[in-house]
């Protein structure tokens, strides 16, 4: 599938296509020593740039995801960032990813993004669920899914090279019409 990525705006937030710096200042942190895996939960800084720009580079294109960064509205600030990609022509879907600087958590950023997102993704993708996953010790992204109302799937084990060992990836799905009815609130982002 090809997609256009528009720019999305919800009441505090913007998201469209960002810069090499945005992305560096999103990814202050390593995101993989921010998600409880194991119990690790560290601040270290994001050191492998090559790896970064190698990231970036590859999300810059419009052939087959959609790929935001996530700005305050007030001051353009780059705070997190949200990928819907990998079209499943089985379940007639797409998986959304997300990180937010932890600058930024615990004040409801990163859902108003993600269901913005959702919304734009129902309405103009011609697609029928969303996926998204989560390592299940994870439970930032763990509660997060629950609040917007994703339902279990599937899982699978994964194994982590950094630490050696085996984790259980979750993963969760949402259909369109169970997501209208959670977010009745929320007003369809019409095509153009």
């Amino acid at each position: 599938m090809k997609y256009k990525m528009p720019v999305l705006e919800t009441e505090r937030l913007i998201l469209k296509r960002g810069t090499f710096d945005d992305y560096e200042k999103v990814y202050e942190y390593d995101f993989t020593k921010l998600r409880n895996i194991a119990g690790e939960f560290e601040f270290v800084k994001y050191d492998n740039i090559e790896n970064l720009k190698l990231f970036a580079n590859n999300y810059d294109n419009e052939e087959n995801m959609l790929d935001y960064i996530v700005y305050l509205k007030e001051t353009e600030e780059p705070i997190g960032n949200i990928v819907l990609e990998g079209y499943d022509e089985k379940n007639k879907s797409l998986e959304i990813a997300y990180n937010l600087h932890p600058n930024y958590w615990r004040k409801g950023y990163m859902t108003e993004a993600v269901l913005k997102v959702m919304d734009y993704a129902y309405t103009n993708l011609n697609i029928e669920n969303i996926t998204c996953g989560y390592a299940e010790e994870n439970y930032r992204s763990k509660g997060l899914n629950k609040k917007i109302g994703f339902n279990y799937y599937d899982e699978k084990i994964e194994y982590y090279p950094r630490l050696n060992k085996n984790i259980k990836h979750i993963i969760t799905i949402m259909n369109k019409e169970d997501f209208y009815k959670k977010h009745n609130n929320i007003q369809k982002t019409h095509k153009k």
